[in-house]
C-alpha cells in the first residue's frame, strides 16, 4: 500500500519474526551471544526470557537459520499441559514415528535416535518456544530426558524460550535439580530510546528505505508510547505509515505517529503504555522537528540520497543532505558512518552546532562518554549556536553524566534549564529525582556516620572503664 509511495522494497515493520530484520541492540546482542554460547559449549540446558513482543522468537530464528548445518533441530511452540506426555510430540519434531509406540518404546527409541545422530556427528537441540506454558510434570521429563547425555559430550542440549512466568516456574519449589543444569540463561528487556530509535532506522534500511523516513522526535514519542517493546513497535509505525501515505506525509512526523496512536487507541484491545495527551509535543520540539525534515529533498522530488558508500564524496557539495545521510546511520546503528560524516560537517558552520550535537550522541550510544562531553561542551560554546540547541545540548549534556554515574553534576545541568524557564522533555522530572535521591544519600550517609560515631564512643567509654 504505503511501500511504493515510500520507495520500500519491502514491509519494514511486519509482525512476522523475520531474523533477516533483526535489530541487535545492546540487550539482543548479548542475548545473542550467550545463546550462541550455550550451543557451543554443551550446555544441558540453555533459558531466554522477556515480555511478549520484546524479539525472542526472531533472536531464536537466527540461532537457527546460523545453527542448521551443525545440529539436528526439532522445535516445539505453544507447548500446554493440556498436552499429555512430552515424549511423543518431542519424536514428531524430529521427524520420527511415534504411532502404536508407548512411552516407554518412544524413550528408548529416541535414546537411540541420539546415539545414531552422536555416532553421525551432530549434536541434536530440542528447542521449546513459550515455554511459560509447562508444567512441572514436563519440565520433570526434560530433566530425565537430559540424562540420555554420557557425561563426556553432550549429544541432546535443550533451549527454553519464554515469558517472565517460566522465570518464576523454574525459581519455584521443587526445581532445584533442574535449576542446577541450567548452564546460560538471560532476561531479554525492551529497548531504550536511542536503541528504539535505531531500531526504526534499521528496519527502514533493511526494507530498502534509503532516507531519514521518521523524524527524531517522531521516534521518540513511538518509544514514549510502547515502552521500547518491538512488536508494539512495529504496530505503531505501520500505522503511521499509512496515515503518512494517507495524507502524502513525505516524512512521518511526531503528529502522524500521534494521530495512528488515538486512533489505535479507540480502536485497539490493547492501550499503549503513555497516554498520547500526555506527550503532546513543546513548540520547541516541533521548531527542532521541522528542521530536521526540511534539511532535505521531500520524497518525491527525484532527487534521492546517494548510495551510503559515495556519501562520505559527496559532503561538500550538499551538508544538508549529508546530515541527513548521518542521521540515517545513526539511527540504523551504524556509528562509526554517521561520526565520518558529522566529523566533516563540525567545521561547516552553518551545521557545526548540530553536528556536535549528534556526534555525542553516537558516542554516548557506544559508550564514549568523556568524548561525548567534549563535543557537547564543544557545541555550546560555540558563537554560532542559537538558544533551543543550548538547551538540548545541556540536556544530552546532563543525560551523559546520569550514565557516567555523576548525578551531582547533571543536577546543575538540569537547574539551567530550569532557571533559564524552559520546558525540556523530563528535564524537569529528572531534576526531582536526582535532587531526591541526592537527599536520601546524604542523609544515609550523615545517619551512618552518626552511627559510627556513636560506635566509636560507647567502645572508648567501654575501654576507659575496663582499665
Amino acid at each position: 500500500m504505503y511501500e511504493t509511495y515510500y520507495r520500500l522494497q519491502a514491509k519494514p515493520f511486519t509482525l512476522l519474526p523475520d531474523p533477516g530484520f533483526l535489530f541487535l541492540g545492546s540487550r539482543h546482542k548479548m542475548a545473542l551471544s550467550l545463546l550462541e554460547y550455550g550451543l557451543v559449549n554443551g550446555s544441558a540446558f540453555t533459558v531466554m526470557t522477556g515480555e511478549p513482543g520484546t524479539g525472542k522468537t526472531t533472536l531464536l530464528n537466527r540461532v537457527l537459520d546460523q545453527s542448521k548445518r551443525q545440529w539436528t533441530i526439532g522445535m516445539l511452540e505453544n507447548t500446554h499441559g493440556g498436552l499429555g506426555g512430552l515424549m511423543p510430540w518431542i519424536m514428531a519434531s524430529f521427524g520420527l514415528e511415534t504411532k502404536g509406540k508407548s512411552e516407554v518404546e518412544l524413550f528408548h527409541e529416541f535414546a537411540r535416535f541420539l546415539e545414531s545422530e552422536q555416532t553421525a556427528g551432530r549434536r541434536v537441540l530440542l528447542v521449546l518456544d513459550e515455554a511459560q506454558n509447562v508444567g512441572l510434570a514436563m519440565l520433570e521429563e526434560l530433566r530425565l530426558l537430559s540424562n540420555l547425555n554420557d557425561g563426556r559430550r553432550r549429544s541432546l542440549q535443550i533451549l527454553l524460550s519464554g515469558q517472565p512466568a517460566l522465570r518464576n516456574l523454574l525459581k519455584g519449589p521443587g526445581m532445584e535439580q533442574f535449576a542446577q543444569r541450567i548452564a546460560v540463561e538471560y532476561a531479554l528487556e525492551p529497548l531504550d530510546e536511542e536503541e528504539a530509535i535505531a531500531y526504526i532506522g534499521h528496519r527502514v534500511r533493511v526494507a530498502g528505505g534509503r532516507k531519514l523516513l521518521f523524524s527524531t522526535l517522531a521516534c521518540r514519542k513511538i518509544f514514549a508510547l510502547t515502552g521500547g517493546t518491538p512488536r508494539l513497535m512495529n504496530q505503531l509505525c505501520d500505522h503511521a505509515l499509512v496515515y503518512g501515505y494517507a495524507s502524502q506525509a513525505d516524512v512521518i512526523t511526531a503528529r502522524l505517529v500521534l494521530n495512528a496512536a488515538r486512533a489505535r487507541d479507540r480502536n485497539g484491545v490493547l492501550p499503549f503504555r503513555t497516554d498520547t495527551s500526555s506527550i503532546e509535543p513543546t513548540q520547541m520540539e516541533c521548531d527542532e522537528e521541522q528542521a530536521e525534515v526540511s534539511s532535505g529533498p521531500p520524497i518525491g522530488s527525484g532527487q534521492d540520497a546517494p548510495p551510503a558508500k559515495k556519501v562520505s564524496e559527496r559532503v561538500a557539495v550538499d551538508s544538508a543532505l549529508s546530515y541527513r545521510e548521518a542521521l540515517a546511520f545513526k539511527q540504523a546503528g551504524e556509528f562509526s558512518r554517521a561520526l565520518a560524516l558529522l566529523d566533516r560537517l563540525v567545521a561547516d558552520e552553518e551545521w557545526s552546532v548540530k553536528a556536535l550535537a549528534q556526534k555525542g550522541i553516537c558516542l554516548n550510544a557506544i559508550g564514549r562518554y568523556e568524548e561525548a562531553l567534549t563535543a557537547y561542551r564543544t557545541a555550546i560554546d560555540r558563537p554560532s549556536g542559537v538558544a533551543k540547541d543550548m538547551v538540548s545540548l545541556r540536556y544530552l549534556f546532563a543525560r551523559t553524566l546520569e550514565s557516567m554515574g555523576r548525578p551531582k553534576e547533571a543536577v546543575e545541568y538540569y537547574r539551567t534549564i530550569s532557571r533559564e524557564g524552559r520546558t525540556y522533555r523530563d528535564a524537569a522530572v529528572r531534576l526531582d529525582q536526582l535532587q531526591l535521591s541526592t537527599t536520601v544519600d546524604a542523609e544515609a550517609s550523615a545517619g551512618s556516620q552518626t552511627w559510627l560515631q556513636s560506635f566509636v564512643r560507647n567502645c572508648s567509654q567501654l575501654l576507659r572503664g575496663t582499665s
